[in-house]
């Protein structure tokens, strides 16, 4: 469905990197499209599904195309019950958002502000109204993919349920989701789950060296990249164009001295809290949890009970004091030194 602000880029898109409606290739999913080709062919499949997964991995382009394998065989009865890509006149349409069938809801552009608004709001939503209700071709199906529900606001989300609840003769909602736990409970009833996994390294390794980023890299930083990014092809793209695994590496070197360099550490946290590099702040953030969720997991401490609840208290400590950050416009910097303090202290617990 051609909508008016189809000229601008979505609000998350990196720059030389296609959209997940353009990308033609799509790896790591082949067992869950699959398995959504087979309820298709048998007339099984069900009239809303909850893609979930950790951001990055695929779920907008798996969405996308799973769209149009249904697109491709409007009759389910006739259509493969296995799914392949295929690079035709209908992925042209959906690629360039030109589809009548597929209508996408996602943060809209604000032509007032000239900035993408921070949430889906119900006037989003309400949009399917003319978009169900338009003539489609004989027998085609109306696909629409929500992108992500995270960003629905209430109004939005109860919209939404109601249209769930009710829906449309041959329509198909993809509903995409970071936490689903987010969601409200009546939304999840609503719909099928399917869980997608985070890439394997090699496939994920495979994707980033094909997207160029890792050229300039050794096999030592690119083995690093892989792990860091924790099978998310854009968490391994934004890393990559970041100085946030260089930051986390010297933290961590610096958490593990025996007298730490504090003019360092208060360097480092000064850099990190810059107003311009809010996006650095939260991939750094977001590098410390994976480590604090690894110590936590890790089998060497499963005996020590006073390490791991020390560990908790610094994870929830944090996250509590991120989120009064970004509530109150509060300083970055002391966030940073609280936590290596904190950590710190915590290795005195081992």
């Amino acid at each position: 469905m051609v909508e008016d602000d189809y000229n601008v880029d979505a609000w998350d898109r990196l720059d030389g990197i296609a959209d997940p409606r353009e990308t033609k290739s799509l790896l790591g999913h082949d067992d869950a499209l699959n398995f959504l080709a087979e309820k298709y062919s048998q007339n099984a499949l069900h009239h809303a599904w909850l893609i979930s997964g950790p951001r990055g991995i695929g779920k907008a382009t798996f969405a996308f195309r799973f769209a149009e394998h249904m697109l491709r065989h409007p009759d389910s009865r006739q259509a493969p019950n296995n799914f392949t890509l295929q690079d035709d006149t209908i992925h042209s349409q959906v690629s360039k958002g030109a589809h009548p069938n597929v209508m996408v809801l996602r943060r809209p552009w604000d032509q007032k502000t000239k900035k993408f608004k921070t949430t889906i709001s119900i006037d989003e939503v309400r949009k399917t109204i003319r978009f169900f209700t338009t003539s489609s071709g004989a027998n085609a199906w109306r696909i629409c993919i929500v992108d992500p529900a995270d960003d629905l606001k209430a109004s939005a989300a109860n919209a939404l349920l109601k249209i769930l609840e009710e829906p449309p003769a041959r329509t198909i909602f993809f509903v995409l989701a970071h936490s689903p736990r987010g969601l409200l409970p009546t939304i999840r009833s609503r719909c099928q789950s399917l869980n997608l996994k985070p890439l394997e390294e090699p496939k994920l390794s495979a994707i980033i060296n094909e997207q160029g980023i890792t050229s300039k890299m050794n096999q030592e930083e690119q083995d690093q990249l892989t792990a860091l990014a924790k099978g998310s092809v854009r968490r391994a793209i934004l890393l990559a164009n970041s100085k946030a695994v260089e930051n986390y590496t010297n933290f961590l070197s610096n958490l593990k001295r025996p007298t730490p360099d504090i003019a360092s550490l208060h360097r480092l946290a000064g850099s990190i809290s810059l107003v311009s590099k809010a996006d650095e702040f939260q991939l750094f953030m977001d590098l410390i949890y994976d480590y604090l969720s690894d110590q936590l997991h890790d089998p060497k401490n499963i005996d020590d009970k006073n390490k791991l609840l020390h560990l908790s208290q610094v994870w929830e400590e944090t996250i509590s004091s991120v989120q009064t950050m970004e509530t109150w416009n509060m300083d970055k910097k002391q966030i940073i030194l609280s936590l290596f303090n904190n950590m710190r202290a915590t290795q005195t617990h081992s």
